[in-house]
């Protein structure tokens, strides 16, 4: 379900496009800018497996990517373990062009109801959130109406 701009941004007092689903042409828009933070976010990647790998996540139903104007969010699918009995969402990233720019965080924070709905659909109950996300905390949580949650985890670097 694509959200509309009527569900998205009312709370932040801006009139906002619909969501979309990335379509290969979408990243000869987006890509310019959208590349170069995957590249930073990932110094093990280029331009080009950066670009292979926004390629390959396209039309893959393990993941969902959207784009606004001047925003862009990934989230994936993911089984805990083999004994959950529920998937969980994960964001990848919500990234906006300009941070600074309160539109533009606007149609960021409007991905979440999109990850939302998109996990209903798939049976989850849990979207892991500000991963990498340029919206600010107090955004997302005033989104889900203050109801984030903080868990902690243990890891041991085995390299």
């Amino acid at each position: 379900m694509v959200a509309t701009a009527e569900t998205q941004a009312p709370r932040f007092g801006i009139e906002l496009p619909a969501v979309r689903r990335f379509e290969l042409a979408d990243i000869a828009r987006h890509g310019t800018w959208l590349v170069p933070r995957l590249v930073k976010a990932y110094p093990h990647l280029n331009n080009s497996t950066a670009l292979g790998f926004l390629h390959n996540v396209l039309y893959s139903s393990e993941f969902h990517f959207c784009y606004q104007p001047h925003a862009a969010g990934l989230a994936q699918v993911e089984r805990v373990h083999a004994l959950a009995n529920r998937p969980i969402i994960r964001e990848k990233f919500v990234w906006v062009e300009d941070a600074k720019n309160p539109e533009h965080l606007a149609e960021g924070v409007a991905f979440y109801d999109e990850f939302s709905s998109w996990g209903k659909h798939l049976g989850a109950d849990v979207i892991v959130v500000e991963e990498a996300s340029d919206v600010p905390h107090e955004m997302i949580r005033e989104k889900f109406e203050k109801r984030i949650f903080t868990r902690q985890q243990q890891f041991v670097r085995i390299g």
